[in-house]
């Protein structure tokens, strides 16, 4: 088998990272590289445990949209759906084996197999009530969604106007590849498309705009659909709260923009850009407390252990 290339993309999130701390996209993204391979060395290794850990927002979101994807899955392959209740509680299932996994350590020798909650690993003090209060979130929010409009949306849809179901996908710009990921799209039987984007936290969704412009990029492209034809429905599933916004030309030229110019900054700070290497002094850290200090890779930061006066104890010196 060959070995994998760090091939250089561009994605929503990756943006993010580098906008909000070069040092942490740097670990993200070319750090933690061949860390899952038998012999890479110690600080590879841990940079790659490290990027693969989540904190308990994250980790119950993530159960919540494989949960949806999953019951979508299920209407669109014909196959039986399980009862609302019967879906939640196989979803706190895998929770309660995840966080058990987490709160052993199986994450220190098998980061991609076992779950890692950056809690444990910090040794976070959190309240039991407040690891069951993501437990009832999870089960609440999968039972709404299955009783739900979406679901019985998606039992109505000719398998033909299905458009995507948590696919990542990918287009071209800047001679870059580009990644996006929508929860669910479908052909509307009065023409045009409908993107669904699930949330679960507690803010009033409002799409946001570059990524709307990815949606948007690439539903043009691949899909032959209009810009002004694209709805866009964000749906919090946890509160019902919904925010639709309408695609347009300008989210478009926008987007390509902005992904243009964010491209160029990452590639003007590799050492190699044709063959995507970086160095980590040329990705220098961004202290700013409220980042550092949910950052999964502040074990090995200096710049955070400058800033609180040390390394923060974890569960591997624990051990």
């Amino acid at each position: 088998m060959g070995t994998f290339r760090n091939e250089f993309s561009w994605s929503h999130s990756r943006g993010e990272t580098f906008r909000e701390c070069l040092r942490r996209y740097y670990y993200q993204y070319y750090g933690h590289w061949g860390g899952w391979e038998r012999g890479a060395d110690p600080a590879v290794r841990k940079l790659y445990m490290l990027r693969n850990l989540k904190n308990r927002y994250l980790w119950a979101g993530s159960v919540v949209h494989d949960s949806v994807a999953d019951l979508l899955g299920k209407v669109r392959a014909g196959l039986v759906v399980p009862s609302p209740e019967d879906a939640a509680e196989a979803a706190v299932a895998r929770m309660r084996t995840e966080f058990r996994q987490s709160r052993d350590g199986a994450y220190l020798t098998r980061p991609k197999k076992a779950l890692g909650l950056s809690e444990h690993h910090y040794r976070e003090p959190v309240d039991d009530s407040e690891w069951r209060s993501f437990a009832d979130m999870a089960r609440r929010s999968i039972i709404g969604f299955a009783q739900g409009p979406f679901l019985q949306s998606a039992r109505e849809l000719p398998p033909a106007d299905w458009l995507t179901l948590e696919e990542l996908l990918t287009f071209q710009i800047s001679d870059a590849k580009v990644y996006v990921k929508m929860d669910f799209a479908y052909r509307r039987a009065s023409g045009g498309a409908v993107i669904c984007d699930w949330k679960t936290g507690k803010r009033r969704p409002q799409p946001e705009g570059l990524q709307l412009g990815c949606y948007a990029l690439y539903a043009t492209e691949h899909w032959g659909v209009k810009a002004e034809e694209i709805q866009v429905i964000e749906a919090n599933i946890n509160t019902g709260a919904t925010g639709t916004a309408q695609l347009s030309l300008e989210h478009i030229e926008e987007a390509r923009r902005e992904i243009g110019k964010s491209i160029e900054k990452m590639r003007g700070l590799l050492r190699d850009p044709q063959e995507n290497a970086a160095r980590e002094e040329d990705f220098p850290p961004k202290p700013a407390e409220r980042n550092c200090r949910r950052c999964v890779f502040r074990e090995v930061c200096d710049a955070y252990a400058e800033m609180t006066g040390g390394v923060p104890e974890t569960m591997a010196s624990k051990k």
